[in-house]
């Protein structure tokens, strides 16, 4: 496995094609909104998007790791704790799972928080973790705690805040957001920025927050979700001076110029059922504004559209080299 090519793992590929008949099926107008998906569905979603979103997950931390100032702040670390907001079957928290477990030789013991509002999708993860656990190949002991919860406010937002008991390493949102902005839940607020600045807080001190969303245009309008992404993020940025961007690397230098551009990075991810099946996501990396400064000593800014309309938009992702 590279950083943007992905063999999903053989016994992974057989747990979740073999013990839970997953079906590769893409279906990309049936995934925009998932939480009344029935159960059949859940196994169509486990097979085509669960591997997608592991390689992501995958690639990102692995391309993270090279950076030696931010693997450095976790390398001795025996317990981690995650949080992820609308997980799905799990492929990114499986992703993140590996990735740590192949990079942090001291880690024994992960703590998760998932939410999710399919109550399958959250049946099937809590399964799921427990056949990964119990794989030879994989060597870390795992806590879930799984749980259905449908947002339709920001005070459901809250007290997903107030059930969370610890701070996180890491925090993360996969393709999700844009399901708050298509049903207007938030009314005119921008979903991203309102995320961002419930959930920062929960940080722990060298903490990471993963937010990742589709590249598709807004509601068929002229504007891409990565451009909101963007927009609300840089605004919250802005507005609170706590955090900053790591990632991509060209938004630590330039997020306070940035009114919102378009940003695109693309995995691979070859399975039993498809080689190389292709991904395309937007994704920001955000932390204390501390640590940002830690992690990014020393690596010079790359390309971005915010100063140069012209730059390659998967440039900005260039991370360390």
């Amino acid at each position: 496995m590279d950083n943007k090519s992905v063999m999903l793992p053989k016994w992974i590929d057989k747990i979740i094609f073999d013990d839970f008949e997953a079906v590769y099926e893409p279906r990309p107008m049936e995934v925009v909104y998932n939480p009344d998906q029935p159960y059949e569905f859940i196994k169509l979603y486990l097979g085509t998007y669960f591997p997608r979103s592991f390689a992501e997950v995958y690639s990102i931390i692995a391309s993270l790791m090279t950076n030696d100032n931010y693997k450095q702040s976790l390398y001795n670390l025996q317990e981690i704790n995650i949080l992820d907001f609308c997980c799905g079957t799990g492929g990114e928290i499986i992703g993140l799972l590996v990735a740590l477990s192949e990079n942090l030789p001291n880690l024994k013991r992960v703590n998760i928080n998932a939410y999710d509002a399919n109550p399958d999708a959250i049946r099937f993860l809590y399964h799921l973790t427990e056949s990964v656990e119990r794989a030879p190949e994989f060597r870390l002991e795992i806590h879930i705690n799984p749980q259905c919860i449908y947002i339709e406010s920001e005070q459901e937002i809250q007290e997903v805040i107030n059930m969370s008991n610890m701070q996180y390493h890491f925090m993360m949102s996969f393709k999700a957001i844009n399901e708050f902005v298509q049903h207007g839940t938030f009314n005119e607020n921008n979903p991203y920025e309102l995320i961002a600045s419930y959930f920062s807080p929960l940080l722990k001190a060298n903490g990471i927050f993963i937010i990742s969303d589709i590249t598709t245009k807004v509601d068929n309008g002229a504007l891409y979700y990565p451009q909101m992404m963007n927009s609300g993020i840089n605004r919250f940025l802005k507005n609170s001076q706590q955090y900053k961007s790591i990632v991509p690397n060209a938004c630590y230098h330039y997020e306070s110029q940035c009114s919102g551009c378009y940003m695109q990075d693309i995995f691979y991810v070859s399975h039993r059922e498809k080689n190389n099946d292709i991904s395309k996501i937007a994704y920001r990396i955000i932390c204390n504004k501390s640590f940002a400064q830690e992690v990014m000593a020393g690596y010079p800014s790359k390309t971005c559209r915010a100063i140069n309309p012209l730059a390659d938009k998967n440039t900005s992702y260039n991370l360390w080299h």
